[in-house]
This record gives C-alpha cells, sequence and structure tokens, in this order.
C-alpha cells in the first residue's frame, strides 16, 4: 500500500477513489499499531526495528511525546517547565532553581493528588505525616498504621489525616487506603519512611501528561543508612523462569521505562483499584512485584508504561528496617513461594545472583497436565525427565553397556545444543540386549532405589523371546524392550543388537552429544540423521507427532521450512503457550539468558 500510495501510480479500477479512500485508512491504522508497538516495545533492537518501519511509514517514533497542554478550556495539571542551564546558583547546589515552571493557571496539586501511606506505629506516622505537610501542607493524606499501641495518644495527634488499622502492610491495606480517595492520582508511599522536597509530585504528573505514561516512580535513598539506588528492573517470564534484573534499555526525559520499580509511585487511583483487586493478599514488595508483573502477563491487562525518574528521590526504609527494607534481593525464597505457585514459575532469578528453584511436587504442578499440544514443559518436568534418563545412562557406563539416544531424544540434543525439546513426551535409548542380566537384575534395582525411576517387565520382540544371539544372526531389528518409568515419564529402551554407532569407519571413538550435562554416543553424524528423518527444515520448530493426532512418527509431518504452534488451551498459563511467547525457529529462547 505505501509502496503504490507513493509511486505516482495511484488506483486505476473504476472504483479507484473508494480504493485510495479505504487503503488511507488501512495506512492510518498500520501506522497507529506500529506506533503503539514503538511506544510498548522493551528491548532496545525491538524498538529500533520500529522506529525504521515507522520512519518508512513517514511517522516520528516520539511525535506524540511533548509538553503539557490542556484540552479545550480544561486547566492543565501542570505548568510546563524549562531548563535555564545547569550552572550553580551562589550559595546553593547545581541542582537547585535550575528547571523553572511558566506561570499558568493550573489545578491545584491538592486536586489532582492524596497520598497514601503505611507505618509500623502512631510515633512514626505522626512523623511521616509532619515531613510531607512540610513540602506540601495541603494535600489529603491516608494513613495505615500497623500497631496504634496503648495509649492511642499520638495517633490522636495526626491532622486532618484518614488513618485506619491494619495488620500488614499488603495489598488488602492499600486498597482499603485507596477507596478513599477522591482524586484522580494517588501517590502510593509504600516504605516510605521519611520526605524531603526532592519528591517532586509535579514533576511525576508532568511526565505522566508528557510521555503518556500510568506510573510514575523514581531513585530510592535507603534511611537511615543513606544508599542510594535507581530503582528501576526489567522482568521476564520465560521457560517457566521469573527474572528480574536490575537496568533498563529505553528512556526519556532523564526517567527510565521499567517493567518494576522499587519506589513509591504515582497512578491513577482508578488504575490502581483495579490492579490490586485481582490478588491482593501478598505483603510488602511482593503485592507490587506482582501488581507490576501480571499487567505484563495477564490478557485481562495491557500493558502498564511505568518510568522512574532519576531526579525524583524517596527515602524508604534500609536494611536495618527488617522486612520493610527488603528490596527483591533480599526476599526470602519462602515469601516467593506462594507467587511461584500462582504463577506456575519453578525457578526465580533476582540480583546478585539469587537463584531459587522449587520441584513440580512443591508447587503441585502435573507434568502430565502439560505433555499438550500448544505449551511447553515447565523446567521441574524436564529435570524429571532428564534425572530418569541420566540415571540409565551412568548406570549403564557402570556396568560397561553399550548405549546411545536417537529419535526424538536425539533431535532434542541436535536442534537445542544439548537438551530435551521443550515439548519431549518420552525419550528414546538404545542399549545392548547382550547385556540384559544386568539391566534387569542391579541396574533395574539401583534405577529404583536412588533415581525414583521404574523399569517395567520386558517385551520381547520377536520370536527369538530372550535369546539374544538367535535375533541378531536372523534379524536387524530391535530383540528387547524395557518401558522405564519416572513419575510423569515414560522412557523406551529398546535393546538392538546392531549397535550402529559403534561402526566407527576407521575412527577411534563413537560420536557423542552432549545431553544436559552428559556427553552420550549417538549415530556417526547426528545432524545428517536428524535431517534425513524429520525434514528438510530440522532445526525448525514442529511440535511432538503425537500432538498432530498420528499413530507414528514415521509419518511425515515435519518437512515444513517453518510451521506454527498449534493453538494454545485456555486452561494454561499464559506464558506457557508456545504461540505468542516463542518463534518457530531458534534455540536461544529456550535457554536461561535474559
Amino acid at each position: 500500500i505505501w509502496k503504490l500510495q507513493n509511486s505516482g501510480l495511484g488506483f486505476h479500477s473504476s472504483s479507484s477513489e473508494r480504493t485510495e479512500k479505504s487503503c488511507h485508512t488501512l495506512l492510518h491504522s498500520i501506522r497507529k499499531e506500529v506506533h503503539r508497538a514503538y511506544r510498548s516495545a522493551r528491548s532496545g533492537e525491538t524498538r529500533l526495528s520500529l522506529e525504521h518501519i515507522l520512519k518508512l511509514l513517514g511517522v516520528r517514533g516520539e511525535e506524540d511525546v511533548g509538553h503539557v497542554t490542556s484540552i479545550g478550556n480544561e486547566k492543565p495539571e501542570v505548568c510546563e517547565e524549562y531548563w535555564t542551564g545547569g550552572r550553580p546558583v551562589p550559595g546553593g547546589d547545581i541542582a537547585d532553581n535550575v528547571f523553572k515552571t511558566k506561570p499558568c493557571d493550573r489545578i491545584p496539586l491538592e486536586n489532582l493528588v492524596e497520598i497514601l501511606l503505611y507505618a509500623e506505629s502512631c510515633d512514626a506516622g505522626l512523623y511521616l505525616v509532619e515531613r510531607i505537610k512540610n513540602v506540601y501542607p495541603k494535600v489529603n493524606i491516608n494513613l495505615a498504621v500497623g500497631n496504634f499501641g496503648h495509649p492511642l495518644h499520638s495517633c490522636k495527634k495526626v491532622p486532618s489525616v484518614i488513618i485506619q488499622r491494619v495488620p500488614k502492610e499488603d495489598g488488602s491495606a492499600w486498597l482499603q487506603l485507596n477507596r478513599f480517595v477522591r482524586t484522580k492520582y494517588v501517590l502510593v508511599g509504600r516504605n516510605m519512611v521519611d520526605f524531603t522536597y526532592n519528591t517532586d509530585i509535579d514533576r511525576m504528573i508532568r511526565v505522566m501528561n508528557d510521555l503518556k505514561v500510568d506510573a510514575v516512580g523514581g531513585a530510592v535513598r535507603l534511611e537511615p543508612e543513606g544508599r542510594w539506588y535507581a530503582g528501576c528492573y526489567q522482568s521476564t517470564i520465560r521457560n517457566f523462569t521469573l527474572r528480574i534484573q536490575p537496568g533498563h534499555d529505553i528512556s526519556s526525559k532523564s526517567c527510565a521505562y521499567c517493567d518494576y520499580i522499587a519506589s513509591p509511585f504515582l497512578i491513577r487511583r482508578d488504575l490502581l483499584q483495579r490492579l490490586l483487586e485481582y490478588r491482593s493478599e501478598l505483603s510488602g514488595a511482593l503485592t507490587f512485584v506482582e501488581m507490576f508483573l501480571k499487567q505484563k502477563q495477564s490478557p485481562e491487562y495491557y500493558t502498564l508504561q511505568t518510568m522512574s525518574c532519576i531526579d525524583v528521590l524517596f527515602h524508604v526504609a534500609g536494611e536495618s528496617s527488617g522486612i520493610r527494607g527488603q528490596g527483591v534481593a533480599e526476599i526470602p525464597k519462602h515469601f516467593w513461594f506462594n507467587l511461584a505457585k500462582h504463577w506456575t514459575l519453578d525457578r526465580v532469578i533476582l540480583p546478585g545472583q539469587v537463584d531459587y528453584k522449587w520441584t513440580c511436587q512443591d508447587l503441585d504442578i502435573s507434568c502430565r497436565k502439560y505433555q499438550n499440544a500448544g505449551v511447553i514443559l515447565p523446567r521441574c518436568c524436564l529435570e524429571e525427565l532428564s534425572g530418569c534418563v541420566k540415571g540409565f545412562l551412568n548406570l549403564a557406563s557402570e556396568y560397561n553397556i553399550s548405549v546411545f539416544v536417537f529419535a526424538g531424544t536425539l533431535v532434542g540434543a541436535v536442534k537445542t545444543y544439548g537438551g530435551f525439546l521443550p515439548w519431549e513426551r518420552d525419550a528414546d535409548i538404545v542399549w545392548d540386549p547382550f547385556a540384559y542380566d544386568h539391566i534387569r537384575g542391579p541396574i533395574s534395582k539401583r534405577l529404583k532405589d536412588k533415581f525414583q525411576c521404574d523399569l517395567g517387565p520386558v517385551r520381547l520382540e520377536t520370536a527369538y523371546g530372550d535369546n539374544v544371539s538367535a535375533c541378531a544372526q536372523a534379524l536387524n531389528t530391535s530383540c528387547l524392550y524395557y518401558k522405564l518409568h519416572s513419575r510423569s515419564w515414560n522412557i523406551d529402551l529398546w535393546g538392538d543388537p546392531h549397535l550402529e554407532p559403534y561402526r566407527l569407519n576407521g575412527l577411534i571413538n563413537p560420536t557423542q552429544v552432549y545431553l544436559d550435562g552428559l556427553w552420550v554416543s549417538t549415530v556417526p553424524n547426528p545432524g545428517r540423521v536428524a535431517r534425513h528423518r524429520y525434514g528438510d527444515n530440522v532445526l525448525g520448530h514442529v511440535q511432538h507427532w503425537q500432538d498432530y493426532g498420528l499413530k507414528t512418527s514415521w509419518e511425515s509431518y515435519a518437512n515444513f521450512e517453518k510451521k506454527a504452534f498449534l493453538p494454545c488451551p485456555a486452561r494454561f498459563v499464559r506464558h506457557a503457550c508456545l504461540s505468542g511467547n516463542y518463534l518457530p525457529h531458534g534455540n536461544i529462547q529456550f535457554q536461561d539468558f535474559p
């Protein structure tokens, strides 16, 4: 459409005028959608690509980023500011009187914002209220107190403040306070213990207006230690792992775009109500970890645009304040458990190399449930499969039994560079049936005792029964078969006397592939076998043959250059879906990297 519009050729059909109007409408919709994606993009690389597309469409990437404007005769919420230069003021510091505001008839701040606070005692609440009133004397404050104490004289001294008693600083407490608010915005004073003029509310409102964002916070200073942090974090959920890391890749007007902010923040009252109503029993920092997380992961919420402005400073509880002073990296593992279980996360990676993991049993995750078309398997499920496979391979090595991996297990090692396919349904191992007595004897017992894997009864694959020598001479096939069971998995063990990997063709050792920490024998040319077995683009992603309702893996189903993932059933958590979260090619997306 764009090429036709700019080619000078136009449209020459009998309905050219109507067609041209339709194309202009479509082009306008495309511009709007690409611009929306540009504003929502969290990756710098993605944003550069979208910016290039916008230039081709004749749209500037930041075309709607400007100064505060009013609609019609409405008063602006804040007055426009301007920079006078970075020269220090005599007797002051370089930050004094550098940004100034143009005079305007604006909406009074007290008609726009109320402040929500939590204090552990009346004395702490009274101190904080007085500190805020020194800077913003007219702004209303709603205070929740954890322990009123006896007597209540200090709480009675708090002037013109709505006071609520709440048992703990959780989502319900903030919801309760928010219901008393009558202004458009609220400043959620989470962990706030002190207040100075450095907490510039006008600056935050200006950012919300200029950059069209939903929540604005700032840097934090831990009290009384004095340590300063930017407080901006990015978060991802992939492969059932939540990763939270400090940093940003996009910024504007000295404010960074963040997925999670550690500071108090300004937000619309109605938006806070909606975000906290969904789930509000978590306490402390986790209340807001989940609040910011769910707006990014839950389909019922649009992506919240959140910023942290480096010049807005909040004074928050420090390390000496116990639980209130804990940042995300200091929150103990057991506090994360409810969030992990609710979101079906078996791993949480936090700043400072903090790495929390849970088993599927810990979280009541049913691996058989996730052996389903359209979804990937939780990490803990693949670890269960890996534990049983590696248990058998290690025991086979200990008893000097020749084994090798093939079929889907080989393809997984080839495609992922050393792992299992995220949509695996079983594992396939070939073993030397002349070692039958070892398999059914000591190996079977040790598999159960050490690895909690049960070896089923032997299945005789030919008329020769367990006479492996006769089977090997007469046929080129498997002679014996076992099914190895774990809690959630079946592993196929094929006893084949014709062990292809050991046809060395003049080489010293068989080819080995890396499989989740082990080097294990396989066919001489793994990539060639995978390509010949499954089709031309074997590195592309096609799900398990059972997901397509096929009777056998030998049916042709994988010879595609690119194939869309199967639909994701609604009963699964959104981040488990292949469609919409993963590309149909590439293996880095399945690795535990940011």
